[in-house]
């Protein structure tokens, strides 16, 4: 086995063992701001929770339904509900799907998920003029926010 120099040190190429020091090459390599996470992570509670809301408002709907079938009422409010709650199941998905989209940047699908979240909440407060909605409202109109907030302070590339 060869005896080797002080000249001749085994060098060793940046690894995730190693990783290189932290700088601007390092952070347009892939990291992600803590703004954009927080705005992905919003995103995802927000999906949850109106997935959540809309099947139990499917679920509620439907009693009421059937309450007001047996009753003889006529006023269709069950419908109604059970509309909202497929409404937001739809939004729900926009903003579990928003959420892996903005990952990569791409924060339109989640503009659009807390515009619809924003809408269907509103008409829900309003309709059942009860804290109905209002978290969602909340979520949505935060998460609006900070999507604006990551777009308008992302460094400039080129």
């Amino acid at each position: 086995m060869p005896r080797k120099t002080p000249q001749q040190h085994e060098t060793f190429a940046p690894s995730r063992l190693n990783p290189s020091p932290p700088g601007p090459a390092a952070a347009e390599a892939g990291a992600r701001p803590g703004l954009l996470l927080g705005t992905v992570a919003l995103g995802f509670v927000t999906a949850g929770l109106e997935v959540l809301g809309g099947v139990l408002w499917i679920l509620g709907g439907s009693r009421i339904g059937d309450i007001e079938a047996a009753l003889g009422t006529g006023e269709n409010i069950g419908d109604t509900v059970v509309l909202l709650g497929v409404v937001s199941l739809f939004v729900g998905a926009a903003y579990a799907c928003g959420g892996l989209m903005a990952l990569r940047h791409r924060l339109s699908v989640l503009f659009v998920a807390s515009g619809a979240g924003i809408v269907l909440n509103s008409v829900a407060l309003l309709s059942f003029e009860g804290v109905a909605g209002l978290i969602g409202l909340l979520l949505g109109v935060g998460t609006l926010l900070l999507s604006v907030l990551q777009t308008t302070l992302r460094p400039s590339r080129g």
